[in-house]
């Protein structure tokens, strides 16, 4: 008897519980491409020399965004079952994953000379 009030009350909270990251996908989806499609458009401009001081700006300030919410994207869509033994473990290789790709970018960016164009 205790066993079948416990498989409705998992029932339940299926039913109520809905996809939680679902608004977090949709946001991250409009910006990745909003800010994507800016980023590409503006790299096309300074190859072109076509507004080049202002693309160029443009173009240097948007990386790390991209990057970031390119990263927001991606780990969004992972699916980790609720019961899993090491779920500690993939959230720290996902932390370790987006903090390193964090760092890199920072780094190219501060510390490597960009081209003169």
């Amino acid at each position: 008897m205790e066993t079948q009030t416990q498989a409705q009350a998992q029932q339940q909270t299926k039913k109520i519980n809905p996809d939680i990251l679902k608004p977090l996908r949709q946001m991250s989806l409009i910006f990745f491409m909003i800010i994507g499609f800016t980023h590409i458009i503006t790299g096309l401009m300074v190859s072109n020399d076509m507004l080049t001081e202002i693309a160029n700006l443009i173009n240097k300030v948007l990386d790390i965004p991209f990057a970031m919410i390119g990263i927001v994207f991606a780990l969004s869509h992972i699916r980790i079952p609720e019961n899993s033994n090491k779920k500690n473990v993939i959230f720290s290789i996902m932390g370790v994953i987006s903090l390193s790709v964090l760092g890199l970018m920072l780094y190219i960016n501060l510390f490597l000379p960009d081209k003169v164009i």
